[in-house]
């Protein structure tokens, strides 16, 4: 990393996306940001005629860097390349398919210039089903709203989102990187690895647009038996990373929590934490998650495995569950260690 007068690095990895990538550039140019903006495009070895498209703007916008591979790369091997050509102090991924409000990442900025604790900015976005369509544009009223940030619920499902900003020494001084290994969760596991040490924030504000191909040719929808594979490899991971750092009052607390609903019949509880959701419309762990909760309090503190099998057995004797069955499984074959 360079110390450029940029303040933002927006990285652009791009694969088989010919009729996006026009418009993703000019979005792009529009930002309020203008010469504080760098662009890096990534083209992995695609099949289509990204390489012409972008070659067109590279003598005319100097804030463009080009980098085009031979193979292809998963994004996150494309991301993790882009980020280490980047000279910004801040670092946004900016998928091809997705729009942006013309002052988004000034706003992003600003956030983070303003909360020194908070390492990485999410705000909410327009959803539609409409190619290259501009976010001043969109008459879609579906809008998904980011929840605020908490550890827990970080745990239960990406709460981020695809338009987030960072801080680029995530990278380069804390050495926090793309998990290369997966294809559709990396984002997820980025974020879970930042909040072990730092804060995360909910900007209340829509910023962009998710385009959401009505063909569910997006990522997650190519094979959903891998997206959900390392979203359970993920998330169970990081929930053990998480008890063993909890003190001794912090997990009495944590159990207490946790025991209170599972020492009901599931269907019971289930109906009644449904109310008290509307009741209080804050975030409240799904009935399904707790169970996974117990389990894994029982393993990682207690080191009890049959406990944590009779809690998986308990649920799924009244609903079938993916999430429960592959942990359930893993159950058979591995002990955690005890926390001492």
């Amino acid at each position: 990393m360079d110390n450029g007068s940029y303040l933002v690095s927006a990285i652009v990895s791009t694969y088989n996306s010919e009729k996006f990538i026009r418009g993703k550039i000019e979005d792009l140019l529009e930002q309020t940001l203008q010469d504080r903006l760098e662009i890096i495009i990534v083209n992995s070895g695609s099949k289509q005629n990204e390489h012409s498209i972008i070659s067109e703007y590279l003598d005319k916008h100097k804030n463009i860097k080009y980098i085009n591979t031979s193979e292809r790369e998963s994004i996150y091997k494309a991301w993790n390349r882009g980020i280490k050509a980047s000279t910004g102090k801040f670092i946004a991924n900016s998928n091809t398919d997705d729009r942006l409000r013309n002052d988004a990442y000034e706003v992003l900025a600003n956030v983070l210039a303003d909360n020194p604790s908070v390492a990485l900015v999410y705000a909410d976005q327009y959803i539609t089903n409409v190619p290259n369509q501009k976010f001043k544009d969109v008459q879609s009223k579906e809008i998904n709203v980011a929840p605020e940030f908490n550890r827990i619920h970080q745990f239960e499902r990406c709460i981020v989102g695809s338009q987030p900003m960072w801080r680029a020494s995530l990278h380069f001084d804390d050495g926090i990187w793309f998990n290369e290994k997966y294809e559709v969760c990396g984002d997820h596991e980025f974020e879970l690895n930042i909040s072990q040490k730092y804060e995360l924030l909910h900007h209340n504000e829509i910023l962009g647009t998710f385009y959401k191909c009505p063909e569910k040719k997006n990522k997650e929808y190519e094979n959903p038996k891998r997206t959900m594979d390392e979203v359970y490899e993920i998330t169970l991971n990081y929930m053990k990373k998480y008890i063993r750092t909890l003190d001794n009052s912090e997990l009495d607390k944590l159990i207490s929590y946790v025991k209170k609903w599972i020492e009901s019949p599931v269907y019971f509880s289930g109906i009644f934490r449904k109310i008290l959701y509307r009741v209080k419309s804050n975030y409240m762990p799904s009935l399904e998650f707790i169970y996974i909760l117990a389990a894994l309090l029982a393993t990682e503190h207690s080191g009890d495995l049959n406990r944590a099998k009779s809690y998986c057995e308990k649920f799924l004797r009244v609903r079938k569950s993916p999430r429960i069955l592959h942990l359930y499984s893993s159950l058979q074959i591995t002990k955690s260690p005890v926390i001492k």
